[in-house]
């Protein structure tokens, strides 16, 4: 066996399906010349999940799922460490938190190699028992809920105890928007904890938590509990008998972004109020489809206001990476052309974006992608709607211009303060 056949096998058992930049064989390529683009491919393909995205390029392994950022790095110089070399990577890409890795190969994979693929190295955990006494209890979580597969744990938990739930923007879909045990999205602005009942929880669950989200000062108070996702669905058969109560009813924030929000679905005006506009794309949206949006204007507006329905199905990152948006599309497209990703951007487009756009086209895929702006291409609101069932309906790349009033985001400032997502 050659080194390139034991790389081929350990990649694909740490759950890596294709690879970006150049081939290994035995997975699906993706022949992207530029080693950042194939990185960012992988950086999106892996955010995406279930699985690490992939990318090689001049001799360097990637395995990620965390868009932007600097990767944990290591120098493999033997054939006989690369087992152990592709677990470690693989466990940081497909852990509990997004994360990049990066292995350069300096060994000779065209060489003579033994071996198998390693399990991927166990990681601990640290933090509070339940104890007797939770009194009022709220439970915070994150995107590791998701990453773990244990989002049927945390609801089982929520809907046996009778538990209200935050989440973070990466947990969207946890639980339906109209679900009474849904308290709302938080870490996007500055009150967001405050005004989402975080002050009068006497115990804070916690689960799955990114620091790249919602950093620990910002919301843990006295009490914290933190509990692993992989063990929320053996939870309920250890909670304390006596429970003072529990935060039940609906905290300030979700009514007060309600407030905002809500009276822009019906809303004509163009340039077009931002609620509006994910109204229009959640019609849209079939069973598995996703909206990915970069950090920032659109962003903000997608993690703050999508009505999620769906686990999954809004994808917006922690950490910024320039034409993230447009390179989710482009991955989802090129892994399963039938399930939709719609890209959104707030415009001017940046030359990343449109370099991915570029490869799109030269790869002939179909991918939606829209550009928020004060200018766009519709007369009328009603106009978006026929737009985007136009794009998504047909082939190739389709670039909607979509005329938005990003004042509208004053209104949320007003009552939740300045935004702190991606500072």
């Amino acid at each position: 066996m050659t080194g390139w056949e034991l790389l081929a096998q350990c990649v694909a058992a740490a759950g890596v399906r294709r690879v970006f930049g150049r081939a290994i064989p035995g997975l699906q390529h993706v022949a992207v010349a530029d080693p950042a683009m194939a990185s960012l491919l992988a950086d999106a393909d892996g955010r995406l999940g279930p699985g690490p995205g992939a990318a090689f390029s001049e001799g360097v392994l990637r395995l990620s799922s965390k868009p932007g950022g600097p990767a944990k790095r290591r120098a493999l110089t033997s054939l006989r460490d690369l087992p152990d070399a592709v677990a470690w990577a693989g466990s940081v890409a497909a852990g509990d938190l997004p994360g990049s890795a990066e292995l350069a190969l300096g060994a000779d994979l065209d060489g003579e190699a033994a071996g198998h693929p390693a399990k991927p190295p166990r990681s601990g955990w640290s933090g509070m028992i339940l104890g007797s006494q939770l009194g009022r209890v709220l439970v915070f979580a994150g995107p590791g809920v998701v990453r773990a597969g244990a989002a049927e744990g945390l609801r089982g938990l929520a809907e046996a105890v009778g538990l209200g739930v935050s989440n973070t923007w990466g947990a969207k879909g946890v639980f339906d928007w109209r679900s009474h045990h849904h308290l709302g999205t938080v870490g996007l602005q500055e009150r967001d904890f405050e005004l989402g009942g975080f002050d009068e929880a006497d115990t804070i669950v916690a689960t799955g938590i990114d620091p790249d989200e919602s950093p620990r000062h910002r919301w843990a108070r006295d009490r914290v509990v933190t509990i692993p996702p992989s063990m929320l669905i053996g939870l309920v058969t250890q909670w304390p008998g006596h429970v003072d109560g529990t935060i039940a009813d609906r905290p300030p924030l979700f009514d007060l972004i309600a407030g905002v929000v809500q009276p822009q679905w019906q809303d004509e005006k163009v340039p077009m109020a931002p609620a509006r506009v994910l109204a229009d794309l959640a019609a849209a949206m079939t069973p598995g489809d996703r909206l990915a949006a970069d950090p920032g204007p659109a962003g903000l507006w997608v993690a703050r206001a999508f009505a999620t329905t769906e686990l999954g199905s809004v994808v917006v990152p922690a950490t910024v990476a320039p034409g993230f948006a447009a390179a989710a599309a482009l991955a989802a497209a090129v892994r399963q052309p039938r399930v939709r990703v719609v890209g959104v951007t707030a415009g001017p487009l940046d030359d990343v974006s449109c370099r991915v756009l570029d490869l799109a086209r030269s790869m002939d895929v179909n991918l939606v992608l829209e550009v928020w702006g004060r200018e766009g291409e519709l007369e009328s609101a009603a106009d978006h709607a026929a737009a985007l069932t136009a794009a998504r309906a047909g082939r190739g790349v389709k670039v909607l211009s979509v005329p938005v009033d990003f004042g509208w985001t004053d209104a949320l400032v007003e009552v939740a303060g300045p935004v702190v997502a991606w500072t």
